[in-house]
């Protein structure tokens, strides 16, 4: 039993938990700052709700695509499906620099983390593949280049930034190719 002294002295057990929930409270506020899913613009930025939406989709989905990158390079790959496999991930290195770049130069910050749909594809992709990796890669990526494309046809439609705009025309033609390209991989009955 602590004297009177130490009691004074030493702080409260509670009173240590209490700083250090406080300490972990205020570093998982933090880490969720830092952790921003949407494309952040500067006041006053000649940008308007389709050219954020643009940015933050294609960085989100060159993002998601050399995540999943990884995890398909790690496993077997079935041949039929190898070349848009590694065209698909050949382009997003490619593309999210140049996506980087233009952002840049307009003043906006990208998301730093994914939406948790495209997480949750991730964690599959990492640990239960259904029927197998390639398949489950491929059917992803015919999801998320149908997304694009509706974003970057939305971009061209409606977008105010002529940057943004021609990154989506530049970027369209290439998404379009994968997606026949990925479509045609997709074994026979692995239905999208």
């Amino acid at each position: 039993m602590p004297t009177a002294m130490q009691a004074a002295i030493s702080p409260a057990p509670n009173a240590h938990r209490a700083r250090l929930r406080d300490a972990a409270a205020l570093a998982a506020v933090l880490a969720l700052g830092a952790c921003a899913t949407t494309a952040q613009a500067p006041l006053g930025a000649a940008l308007g709700p389709t050219d954020l939406a643009f940015v933050t989709s294609a960085s989100q989905l060159v993002n998601f695509d050399l995540d999943a990158c990884s995890f398909v390079r790690r496993g077997p790959i079935e041949p039929g499906a190898r070349a848009a496999v590694e065209q698909v991930c050949a382009d997003a290195a490619t593309y999210a620099p140049r996506l980087e770049a233009v952002a840049a130069r307009e003043g906006v910050r990208l998301p730093t983390a994914l939406p948790f749909d495209l997480k949750e594809k991730l964690v599959s992709l990492n640990y239960h593949p259904e029927p197998n990796l390639t398949v489950e890669f491929l059917r992803d990526e015919i999801g998320s280049h149908e997304s694009a494309i509706a974003v970057f046809q939305g971009e061209l439609r409606e977008g105010r930034n002529a940057a943004f705009r021609q990154t989506a025309r530049d970027a369209l033609p290439v998404l379009e190719r994968n997606l026949a390209m990925l479509r045609a991989a997709l074994p026979a009955g692995a239905a999208e």
